[in-house]
């Protein structure tokens, strides 16, 4: 087969969905940029063009699927309801997408995990938005009077920091501990009573 010699738009989307491909049969650990490279039908000096590194294939990939998550979070922010009832439907979803990335697509949770781990710059990205996501509903409980809130910022990592295990790859790895749909809604309305009386 020819080499494909270029660095066009198409040339990087044939790079990722190889890798996503590879990811998928031979996962994390076996995935290799020269293994990319040949079933692109190009040299690895070719796929340096467009990726430095493994890992940065690797963030690409997870970003892809990051951003899915992030687009059905994004429709749940648009929802029209309380802040209380928006912020429970935002955890509940949030966990969902995990569980169903973890069940259905496990070598790319997989890849997830190892960059998690290696605190990469896409993960910290999506982190930011989840976490500018959760400040908006608060700020928004706060403006209507439905939360009464000390600290916006204390309330906001409180928030995450109590539903950490309903969206922590590495603590979701375990299906026979993965929590309920019930429990995370008992978590967030835990919460949802604390913001209301003012406890954070």
């Amino acid at each position: 087969m020819p080499e494909v010699e270029n660095t066009n738009p198409e040339t990087r989307d044939l790079i990722l969905a190889t890798a996503e491909a590879h990811l998928r049969r031979f996962g994390y650990a076996r995935t290799t940029v020269s293994e990319i490279a040949r079933a692109c039908g190009m040299s690895h000096a070719n796929v340096y063009r467009f990726f430095k590194t493994k890992a940065d294939i690797i963030d690409a990939v997870v970003a892809r699927s990051l951003g899915d998550t992030e687009k059905a979070l994004a429709k749940v922010m648009k929802q029209s309801k309380p802040a209380s009832e928006l912020l429970e439907a935002y955890i509940l979803e949030l966990y969902r997408s995990k569980r169903s990335q973890a069940s259905t697509d496990p070598e790319i949770f997989e890849a997830l995990s190892a960059i998690l781990q290696a605190h990469r710059n896409v993960i910290e990205q999506h982190l930011v938005h989840i976490y500018a996501s959760v400040k908006e509903i608060l700020n928004r409980g706060a403006q209507s009077g439905e939360f009464k809130i000390v600290d916006l910022d204390r309330a906001t990592h409180a928030v995450l920091d109590a539903t950490l295990k309903f969206r922590h790859p590495l603590l979701m790895a375990d299906a026979n501990d993965s929590p309920t749909d019930e429990q995370v809604t008992t978590v967030a309305k835990l919460l949802i009573a604390a913001l209301s009386i003012g406890f954070i």
